[in-house]
């Protein structure tokens, strides 16, 4: 259930990351709110993932599936939650240093710094840059996935959210 969770949240915040930057300026500031409450449920989500995988035990590979192979799977997953979790410890950070209010659906949390152009260049780079490479990690562990679907016969499936990987 927490990879549904995770996966349905990270795709409402993706349309959301798409529809921000065609938006308007004077008409962000709703779909602003909107990114940083959902991106806070992800991060959420994320760390509650992170703390499962380290604290359970690593699921077995699935019949046919050598377990290097299954292994790259399980590195590409971590990757992917441990770039979630950097993207929503540094999206706050960017969000102050530009001197916008980050905000859960209307609470607004503490100001924590002063607006900063030589904080927000930094931070909005890396933001944007982890967001890209999220991208390529989903593209790889996709690609990934139908080669051992065709080399192995292992199913697609098995690449869903809640599979046991």
């Amino acid at each position: 259930m927490l990879g549904w969770l995770l996966f349905v949240s990270f795709l409402a915040l993706f349309v959301n990351i798409v529809t921000l930057p065609r938006t308007p300026l004077d008409q962000r500031a709703p779909l602003q709110m909107l990114h940083d409450s959902i991106g806070f449920i992800v991060f959420v989500l994320v760390i509650a993932r992170l703390v499962w995988w380290f604290r359970g035990s690593a699921p077995n590979p699935p019949a046919g599936l050598p377990a290097a192979s299954f292994n790259f799977n399980r590195a590409v997953l971590l990757a992917l939650l441990l770039t979630f979790a950097a993207e929503a410890t540094i999206g706050p950070f960017y969000a102050w240093a530009e001197g916008r209010n980050v905000g859960f659906f209307g609470t607004y949390l503490p100001v924590l710094m002063q607006p900063s152009e030589s904080v927000r260049i930094p931070t909005g780079y890396l933001h944007s840059a982890l967001g890209f490479y999220y991208m390529m990690l989903v593209t790889i562990w996709l690609a990934f996935g139908a080669y051992q679907h065709f080399r192995y016969r292992v199913g697609l499936r098995r690449l869903w959210p809640g599979a046991a990987v």
